[in-house]
C-alpha cells in the first residue's frame, strides 16, 4: 500500500514537472495600451476603444465608445477579458484602482496605475454612472 502510494506521488510529481519543463502555465505576455485595445475590440462585439488604463502589475480597463468598458486581466497563459456596463463599482486604495467586474468567476481586478490617474479615472467612472 505504501508502495502504491509512493508510486502515484512520484508520477504526479512527474507530470508537474514536464509541464514546468514544456512552458504550461507560462505568464500572458506584457500588455500595453494598443494591445489592450486591440484585445478589447477583437473580443467584444461592436466594441471601439477610446481610453486605457494599464496597470503596471497587469490587466487593463478599456474605456469604449457609449460608456462601455472592457476589464482584461492575465489568465495563465493568455488574457481574459469581460464587457462592463454602467455604472462600474470601483474603490481607490493609494495608488491602486480596484475595478469589480461583476462576475464572481471574473473577480475584481487591482490595477495599479498611480495615485493622480487613480483619482481622475475614479472620478470619471463614478460621473457615467450618474
Amino acid at each position: 500500500m505504501l508502495g502504491q502510494t509512493l508510486i502515484s506521488i512520484g508520477g504526479i510529481a512527474l507530470v508537474v514537472l514536464l509541464a514546468r519543463w514544456l512552458g504550461a502555465q507560462r505568464p500572458a505576455a506584457g500588455l500595453d495600451a494598443k494591445a489592450a485595445a486591440d484585445l478589447a475590440e477583437f473580443t467584444l462585439a461592436g466594441f471601439v476603444s477610446e481610453d486605457v488604463a494599464v496597470g503596471a502589475d497587469g490587466g487593463a480597463l478599456v474605456s469604449g465608445q457609449g460608456g462601455r468598458f472592457a476589464l482584461i486581466k492575465p489568465h495563465g497563459s493568455h488574457w481574459a477579458v469581460r464587457g462592463l456596463a454602467a455604472p462600474v463599482r470601483v474603490t481607490v486604495e493609494s495608488a491602486d484602482l480596484i475595478v469589480e467586474s461583476g462576475d464572481p468567476m471574473f473577480g475584481a481586478v487591482r490595477l495599479r496605475i498611480g495615485a493622480e490617474a487613480v483619482e481622475t479615472l475614479a472620478a470619471r467612472l463614478r460621473a457615467q454612472a450618474g
